[in-house]
């Protein structure tokens, strides 16, 4: 099953977009999230990664709608033309939504975790701070 459709694009952005670009948006997300449409069919995503891969596609699609040059612009670190420059936020800000963005980076396997080291077998410890 797709992550969104064309009424959750409506219902989260206002915009309206066609299925085309929906399916266009999907193929961005599942880049940038590293996991693919079968993973959510298979039922090994959780209802919160779910919810964020939902939006994450409808702020895409409607991205994709005002920048038409997405999928075939060229790569930039910064631009200059007539004394007006610009610098991108991130590596992917000419082909990801800023808010498709911050749903992709809030994903559970995309967040750093703790790591929790122990003893074994009552070896010696390890300074809580180091």
């Amino acid at each position: 099953m797709a992550w969104a459709t064309t009424s959750d694009v409506a219902t989260y952005t206002g915009v309206t977009v066609t299925a085309a670009q929906v399916e266009q948006a999907q193929g961005v997300v599942e880049i940038f999230a590293d996991v693919t449409e079968d993973a959510s069919d298979d039922g090994l995503i959780s209802a919160k990664n779910l919810r964020l891969l939902e939006q994450a596609v409808a702020y895409q699609a409607a991205w994709i709608t005002q920048h038409p040059d997405a999928f075939t612009n060229q790569d930039a670190s910064s631009i200059s033309q007539d004394q007006v420059s610009a610098t991108f936020a991130h590596a992917n800000a000419a082909i990801l939504a800023p808010l498709a963005k911050r749903c992709i980076d809030r994903l559970s396997w995309r967040r750093n975790r703790g790591l929790r080291i122990r003893p074994m077998h009552g070896g010696p410890t390890i300074p809580r701070r180091m």
